[in-house]
This record gives structure tokens, C-alpha cells and sequence, in this order.
């Protein structure tokens, strides 16, 4: 990579990894149906700007009710019921293994045992994570976690429909159905005033966390990955991503104090190890 698109690969693991962190801060003043409304309520924005990419709505519905609105709802509620942002990155990042297993059963794609071999890894490490966080953090907040990580999976394969499109594009308009479900979820189960609380009770801390979820995290971010996926082998740009746990866990435990043992750390390895050698047997599948 040159230096500017460095910078920039660097730019987005900072950014992404701050974002665990700040959306538990969000779960603070928001309940998560709420939270999710208005991020891509705001998210969206742009679409009264930007022309919708050459991709069907069917498609965009997939895109944002599973890859957006699934995985935001799962994980909002996975750290609202006490899972810590760090390790909460670090299962969400199972999506990788979950694509190549749902790829699999469902598209009958054929994966290397390199890939199975990473994917077995991975799941030894949940297994291991789980035990090292099940006395201080309920198996039910891992659950949701990986719910986050499957909805992702399943949404990376409807994505896949949107190639040769700007992911910033279909970034926007896969954001405009998801905040209907959720607003009438949140009117339903949280009442009129949660739903409109950054209007009714606004907070600084509130308009930060929505400001920061939206413009830099999603905005910003999608537009620099779409480019560096644009300049770039997948192969090459795919990896980046893996330094988002690692910068996530540094984060939270600098700010919310998060615990990090040298078994939680072993476990943490374990499953980024798995992930890895998914991603590298998949590059060589590409070659």
C-alpha cells in the first residue's frame, strides 16, 4: 500500500475499534432499538443526495435488515446485557468463518480444508472465551454476540449481489428501510419518549455517540474501505480488518477499564488466529 492509503487502512482501525467503546457509552443514554433508529435514520441522509446505486431494493433490504439492522440490534443488546466492547469486537469477527460455512450450506460453495481447519480454530477460541467471561458476563450476552456475528454472515452473502456498485452508495441506501422496523419496535417496546429522546432530552453525550456512530464510523469509513477494495486485492485489504479487535481491546480497557487476563488475552488469540487463517486460505483460493 502507498502511504496515504496506509494512513488511511490505519485511520479506519482506529476509528472502527473506538466504536465498540462509544456505542457502549451510547447504551448509556439509549436503548438499543432506539440507538439503531436514529443511526441509520441519520445514516441515510445522504440518499436524498446521492442516487441509488444499480442494485434492486430486494437486495438493499437484505443488505440493511441483516448486515445493518441485525448486527447493530444483536450486538447493542449483546453489550447492553454486560458483554465488554473489546471481546464484543472480537466475537463479532467470527462473521468471517460464519460467511464461509453459510457459503457452504446454502451455495453450495466448496471451502479448503484450510479454511474449515481456520474455522475449527475459531470456534475452540469462542469456546475458550466463553469460559473465561462466564463468571462476570452472562453466556446470554455472548449468544447475542454471535447472533451479530450470523446476521453479518448472512448479509455478507446478499452484499455480494451489490459488486461493482460504490460501497458508500449502497452503504446509505441499504440504511433507509431499517430505521421503519426499528422505530415501530422501539415505539412498541420502549414508548414514545425513548424513541424520541435525542429530541426530548437531548445530551451532549448522546449527539456525540450519534454524530461519531454515523459520519466517521460509517460514512468516512465505508467510503475509505470501498476505495482501498477498489485499489486493492481483497486479500490484501481483508486482514486490516483483524486489527479492529486488537485496537478495540486496547481502547476499552484504557477508557471503560475492561478486564484483560492472560486467559482472556490466550482465548482472544485463539479466535484472531482462526480468523486469520480463514482469510489466508481464502487468499490462496483466489490465486
Amino acid at each position: 500500500m502507498s502511504p496515504t492509503h496506509l494512513a488511511a487502512a490505519l485511520l479506519i482501525v482506529a476509528m472502527w475499534g473506538l466504536n465498540f467503546t462509544v456505542i457502549r457509552f451510547g447504551l448509556d443514554e439509549f436503548t438499543p432499538f432506539a440507538f439503531a433508529t436514529w443511526r441509520f435514520l441519520l445514516g441515510a441522509l445522504p440518499a436524498l443526495f446521492i442516487p441509488k446505486p444499480n442494485v434492486s431494493w430486494t437486495v438493499l433490504a437484505g443488505i440493511g435488515g441483516l448486515m445493518f439492522a441485525g448486527q447493530f440490534v444483536f450486538l447493542f443488546f449483546a453489550m447492553g446485557a454486560g458483554l465488554p466492547p473489546g471481546l464484543t469486537s472480537v466475537l463479532v469477527q467470527l462473521q468471517g468463518p460464519l460467511t464461509v460455512v453459510l457459503a457452504a450450506l446454502m451455495l453450495r460453495e466448496h471451502a479448503t480444508r484450510g479454511q474449515w481447519f481456520g474455522i475449527a480454530v475459531a470456534v475452540a477460541g469462542v469456546v475458550l472465551l466463553a469460559r473465561s467471561i462466564s463468571d462476570d458476563t452472562p453466556l446470554l450476552a455472548v449468544g447475542l454476540a454471535l447472533m451479530s456475528a450470523l446476521t453479518w454472515a448472512l448479509g455478507n452473502l446478499v452484499f455480494r449481489s451489490a459488486r461493482g456498485v460504490s460501497m458508500f452508495a449502497v452503504t446509505v441506501w441499504a440504511s433507509v428501510l431499517p430505521p421503519i422496523p426499528l422505530a415501530l419496535a422501539s415505539l412498541v417496546l420502549d414508548g414514545p419518549a425513548a424513541l424520541a429522546a435525542p429530541i426530548l432530552a437531548p445530551t451532549w453525550l448522546g449527539w456525540f455517540v450519534l454524530f461519531y456512530t454515523v459520519v466517521p464510523v460509517m460514512w468516512l469509513g465505508y467510503l475509505i474501505w470501498g476505495t482501498l477494495l477498489r485499489t486493492y486485492p481483497a486479500a490484501k485489504v481483508g486482514p486490516v480488518s483483524l486489527l479492529v479487535p486488537c485496537a478495540a481491546l486496547a481502547i476499552s480497557a484504557y477508557l471503560t477499564g475492561e478486564p484483560l487476563s492472560a486467559e482472556r488475552l490466550a482465548a482472544v488469540a485463539v479466535v484472531l488466529g482462526g480468523v486469520a487463517l480463514g482469510v489466508y486460505a481464502s487468499a490462496r483460493r483466489l490465486r
